[in-house]
């Protein structure tokens, strides 16, 4: 594999090999459906993607697969990327563990050169796109390899992500959203703590990212939590993604939302 030698995804690769132990133990990502959101509905009732058996999908950003192997269950033939090698480590085994053909590559998101020309029907990547530090370039490789009418999937943290919450006064201390500040991650220690970078985009440079790049923007999900507080503990670890750090958010969930989803089609 050929990394690019740019300092901030070397951090950011750097970052996710040292966080994806913590990480995938201490948040439960469900293997049976698409999650789009923490403590939030997921595919099968958001009915983003549609039916995507027998369809060709890229998961970017994969993680540990959750999404592809959900997919592949759904009857996708899939393929994940990812580029921390340790995220794929777990991706692996759990793809062993459901009995699931999910294709497993240790690559840069940016530039998908390794596929050719209208390679999938669909593209997907949730909470991945904020850790791309040249979207335009990515999505325009995403348009390249997705085939005539192909889907993008864009669930990414909400520029809203960007500010802190006020948990005494219940608000969100927002000081410019025309200007969302990058969060340099604080959890990293050692030789790999390079400090790695969340890129949070509006609304609109997304919407004109996406077009810009050739999709044509069919739907925008801001997708709204649960109410934990009512369900059981066997209901809440049904739900797709979430666990004790979500649930311990969850007043700020329940009044701004953590991620958007943006439903893209190619269009030329």
């Amino acid at each position: 594999m050929n990394l690019s030698t740019d300092h901030i995804k070397r951090s950011i690769q750097a970052g996710w090999d040292e966080m994806a132990g913590n990480y995938q133990a201490e948040t439960h990502i469900s293997l049976d459906d698409v999650h789009y959101a923490p403590l939030c509905p997921g595919e099968r009732e958001l009915r983003i993607l549609g039916d995507v058996s027998g369809k060709a999908v890229l998961e970017v950003a994969c993680g540990a697969a959750q999404n592809s192997i959900a997919l592949a269950k759904m009857g996708a033939h899939c393929v994940g990327l990812d580029i921390s090698s340790r995220q794929l480590v777990v991706a692996r085994k759990l793809v062993e563990q459901e009995g699931v053909d999910v294709g497993l590559l240790n690559a840069d998101g940016e530039t998908l050169h390794m596929f050719r020309d209208g390679a999938f029907d669909v593209v997907i990547s949730c909470f991945g796109w904020e850790f791309i530090q040249d979207l335009e370039t990515c999505f325009r490789e995403c348009h390249r390899v997705l085939a005539k009418d192909g889907l993008l999937i864009v669930g990414t943290v909400h520029p809203m992500s960007a500010f802190e919450w006020d948990a005494d006064g219940r608000f969100l201390m927002v000081n410019d959203y025309f200007r969302p500040p990058y969060e340099v991650w604080q959890e990293l220690k050692g030789d790999s703590a390079r400090q790695g970078l969340t890129f949070f985009r509006t609304v609109e440079e997304m919407f004109a990212t996406l077009v810009s790049a050739g999709f044509h923007v069919e739907g925008i999900w801001e997708p709204y939590p649960y109410n934990i507080e009512e369900m059981t503990d066997e209901e809440k670890r049904a739900i797709p993604y979430g666990g004790p750090f979500w649930e311990s958010q969850y007043e700020r969930l329940s009044k701004v939302p953590f991620s958007i989803v943006y439903k893209a089609r190619k269009s030329d």
